[in-house]
């Protein structure tokens, strides 16, 4: 038979007076919970099989298959048949709407998470994780690197690469961390290298946020390099 939906909702009252051969029957039973127009009819249309074997002298009519063999046919659907059918409908139908919800309310969650990110990390950029910053050399030095900076729970791990270090002055050179508020603190020292480049770790007990610059000094405290204010 065809399933298409008009064909298969004029099955809903041979359905409710016990007329519909096996075959039918399974497709409008399947057909019924993806179609709320067609659960509808069948909710108005399931009082009639009562009604009829209560009304006297009225005996319920006994509708044949169409389309199916006569040996085909499915026994009458009884009031409590009908019922428990609306009954597992309609609970299909509230299962697939806190399913729904669920779905909803996860996006929402994960959206409003991804927002808070977004958020914190615009607030959080100047003294974000692992920002790296040029240093700028003093007038008399062509002095180039970069620094690095990595918050630590007891302060800020300072990592740096230098080029062209001054090869005449005496050593050492001091890493020198500068605060927001105006405190120095020594991070690291080394000695002259042989072709003016240096890569040093050093350690400061200054957190991220309170860190200014990061200065590069000669041994007599005269400025060799700096970083620009974080």
């Amino acid at each position: 038979m065809s399933t298409d939906h008009d064909d298969v909702r004029m099955l809903i009252g041979a359905y409710v007076l016990g007329g519909l051969s096996e075959t039918d029957r399974r497709v409008l039973e399947s057909h019924l919970p993806t179609c709320r127009e067609c659960r509808d009819e069948l909710a108005r249309s399931a009082p009639l099989a009562g009604l009829l074997r209560r009304s006297p002298g009225m005996p319920a009519p006994r509708l044949q298959a169409t389309r199916e063999a006569d040996a085909d046919a499915a026994p009458p659907a009884s009031s409590a048949g009908l019922g428990r059918l609306l009954e597992q409908v309609r609970a299909g139908d509230v299962a697939r709407r806190r399913r729904a919800r669920r779905q909803w309310l996860a996006l929402a969650a994960a959206l409003i998470v991804v927002a808070g990110l977004g958020l914190g990390s615009m607030l959080s950029f100047p003294h974000s994780a692992d920002p790296a910053t040029a240093f700028t050399s003093a007038a008399e030095y062509s002095v180039s690197g970069s620094a690095t900076l990595t918050a630590k729970p007891w302060g800020t791990a300072v990592s740096v690469t230098l080029a062209d270090l001054p090869a005449g002055a005496p050593g050492p050179f001091v890493l020198q961390v500068s605060s927001v508020d105006g405190r120095k603190e020594q991070a690291a020292t080394w000695g002259i290298t042989p072709n003016g480049s240096a890569a040093v770790t050093g350690a400061s007990a200054l957190h991220l946020p309170d860190i200014r610059s990061i200065s590069v000094m000669d041994h007599a405290g005269r400025l060799v390099a700096t970083t620009r204010p974080l």
